[in-house]
């Protein structure tokens, strides 16, 4: 992984006022990207754009650097992330362009050249990478299918500015700092904004799957990729086995192509399914030499490390286990948030920061994950409670339907709650549960609950704005007329996935420390074979990913298989309050810091940060998710306010230590 930076500027000037205008400028933008790209920072000045780059070598480690420009036509990129099947698609264009180098950057230009920018529909990686052509003056950006590396992008004076995170727009000088209002809002309800939207007033996000052209002050934004919808039914894969099959064979070759690398490559081990069988495979395919690594907690309810240290166990991979407590969270949560660039509803990304710093610390630069499992093979709980909750709607007076949902989450003791609070807590929509959002009703009611917290005047502001109707707005009419579980699908790919998940929790805790991440279950390839598989055969009843637990047997231990879904959590409230926290707390959260910066009301928080400190110091006290949740809200608001929006300047030796490598 890298970070790219970049704007347009005007044609026709001279090599010295191009440096003398906008080098400064460049410079500052790549050197506030030196956490994604540590191993060098670059700037370029052509006759129509300003590009810079900030490294972090994988691929072809000398002769990939950039930007890199043709030769012959001046054509010039810089690229963040990785093409899998470079060698492929370097085999496919040898005939027709000229390769110098043996790089996956060199593949987009060559793509670029034979096919203009479609020729992204051929790539099979994650990748935001920006062209520009001098043949015509046009600048074009693309984004993976599923939006794993970021791009973002502001309309400066007409001009287009982008990058591969906010503060190198900020540091430019693109675009004020300022949050967008409506943006944060629809954080707080569906925990990501509904793209383009970002957080940030003026600053958009390019959608995953698509691709960008600018040119003479237009910008026009198209989607190459989407979820494959409207599947003919004698496309379907009706077959178990075959089913089985041909998922193990994507997936065997979506790792066999990203264990292509040239530094040393490790995996995260969760404990769960999805890690677990990334983790089998991939050593099998390394013959034995994979490097593990995990996050355990102090406490019970967070802590996976017996499955962890089983599976290691089992596979005989090199095991390494970080630690980390409420005192760790509390004190790098400040750093979480300037990389996260968005608030969050968890303090969940903290302990991947902290991951991936150890994870560095062990010379390791690349690692495989699990993600992306749950959302296509049907695997979250979401899925199992939106079809009891469907079934409960056809009887919605019934009493004993609801008690079904003690089956998904024995851990909430549910079977001894009553009829009265199942129906408060899961009975959201069941009037009409053929709407396009009903899968998602209870969480983001939940979400919504932050806004008890709200200052008047943010309320006032955003009170036109409905965060639910803004996404079910970019529901393609294809996904509306869709089954239940592909409405579902679609939403938690648009916002918890590409939102959170792979961003905030993702790419932005791996690339804090100079570290890749690598998806296996993202590849376009398996997504694309998993929504032909019938739903049954991903979800057989209340078992969730079925298909994927027939292929894993043999594979990882039964202990795995047999296990209840655990959702990765991490402690909350006792992070927040007290503790490593105390050093920051107190001055992001006082009433005058709150109310300065306006989105909540600063008697409201204080209220309710005096209410978990004590819950917090009573060892029989249980805070409630709720609360804690509104919490971890208010404190990243206020932490972004002042790690983003006070936009510190890039530091001076930052700065000169980025190289200038052409002009011309």
């Amino acid at each position: 992984m890298c970070g790219i930076a970049g704007f347009s500027i005007p044609r026709g000037l001279s090599v010295g006022e191009r440096r003398r205008r906008y080098e400064p400028a460049t410079r500052r933008m790549a050197a506030a990207l030196r956490h994604r790209g540590p191993d060098e920072q670059t700037v370029m000045l052509l006759d129509g754009a300003a590009l810079g780059h900030a490294r972090l070598a994988i691929i072809d480690r000398s002769g990939g650097r950039q930007p890199m420009r043709d030769e012959a036509t001046g054509v010039t990129v810089v690229f963040n992330g990785e093409i899998f099947n470079y060698i492929e698609l370097r085999e496919q264009l040898k005939d027709r362009y000229d390769f110098k180098t043996v790089s996956d950057t060199e593949v987009i230009i060559a793509a670029f050249m034979v096919h203009g920018i479609d020729g992204v529909r051929d790539f099979v990686g994650q990748f935001a990478f920006a062209i520009f052509d001098p043949r015509d003056g046009a600048l074009h950006l693309a984004r993976d299918h599923t939006g794993i590396q970021p791009l973002f992008y502001a309309r400066p004076d007409g001009g287009l500015a982008f990058a591969s995170e906010v503060k190198a727009l900020f540091a430019g000088g693109h675009v004020a700092p300022a949050f967008d209002e409506v943006g944060l809002k629809q954080i707080y309800t569906l925990w990501a904004p509904v793209e383009p939207r970002t957080a940030f007033a003026g600053v958009s996000s390019l959608p995953a799957g698509c691709v960008a052209r600018f040119k003479d002050g237009q910008l026009d934004v198209r989607r190459y990729w989407d979820l494959p919808m409207d599947i003919a039914p004698s496309a379907m894969i009706a077959d178990e086995q075959e089913a089985e099959r041909r998922l193990k064979d994507i997936l065997d070759d979506a790792i066999r192509l990203r264990l292509r690398s040239d530094v040393p490559l490790g995996a995260y081990l969760s404990g769960g399914l999805d890690s677990s069988i990334v983790c089998a495979l991939a050593q099998r395919q390394l013959g034995g030499t994979l490097h593990t690594f995990s996050v355990s907690f102090a406490h019970k309810k967070f802590d996976e490390s017996s499955f962890q240290q089983e599976v290691a166990t089992a596979l005989h991979t090199t095991h390494h286990i970080a630690h980390v407590g409420d005192e760790d969270i509390g004190a790098i949560l400040p750093r979480m948030v300037r990389h996260t660039e968005q608030p969050t509803l968890r303090s969940a990304p903290a302990p991947f920061l902290q991951l991936s710093r150890f994870v560095r610390e062990h010379g390791v630069k690349v690692v495989l994950t699990g993600e992306g499992s749950d959302e296509f093979l049907l695997g979250y709980d979401l899925y199992k409670e939106t079809r009891v909750r469907r079934f409960w709607a056809r009887q919605p007076k019934s009493s004993w339907r609801p008690k079904l949902l003690a089956r998904l989450y024995p851990y909430l003791d549910l079977a001894k709650q009553g009829d009265s609070y199942l129906r408060e807590v899961f009975g959201a929509g069941l009037d009409d549960p053929d709407q396009p959002a009903f899968s998602h009703l209870m969480r983001w009611n939940a979400g919504a609950r932050i806004g008890r917290f709200f200052s008047s005047s943010f309320s006032e502001r955003t009170s036109g704005a409905d965060p639910v109707e803004a996404v079910v707005a970019t529901m393609p009419d294809a996904v509306k007329r869709g089954t239940a579980l592909q409405k579902a699908q679609w939403l938690e790919v648009h916002t918890l996935l590409a939102g959170y998940l792979i961003s905030a929790q993702g790419d932005r805790m791996l690339m804090g420390n100079g570290v890749e991440g690598r998806f296996p279950f993202l590849d376009h390839r398996l997504i694309d074979l998993a929504w032909h598989i019938p739903e049954h055969r991903r979800l057989r009843g209340l078992d969730e990913k079925h298909v994927l637990k027939r292929l894993s047997r043999g594979l990882v231990p039964e202990a795995v298989l047999a296990r209840h879904k655990f959702p990765y959590r991490a402690p909350i409230a006792g992070a927040l309050v007290g503790g490593a926290a105390a050093s920051w707390s107190a001055a992001v959260t006082s009433i005058d810091a709150v109310d300065a910066v306006g989105v909540f009301d600063g008697h409201k928080v204080q209220k309710l940060k005096e209410k978990l400190e004590k819950l917090v110091a009573d060892p029989q006290a249980r805070p409630s998710e709720s609360d804690a949740m509104a919490l971890t809200a208010i404190v990243t608001t206020q932490l972004l306010a002042r790690e983003v929006l006070a936009n510190p300047p890039v530091p001076d030796d930052a700065v000169a230590a980025v190289i200038t490598l052409d002009a011309a």
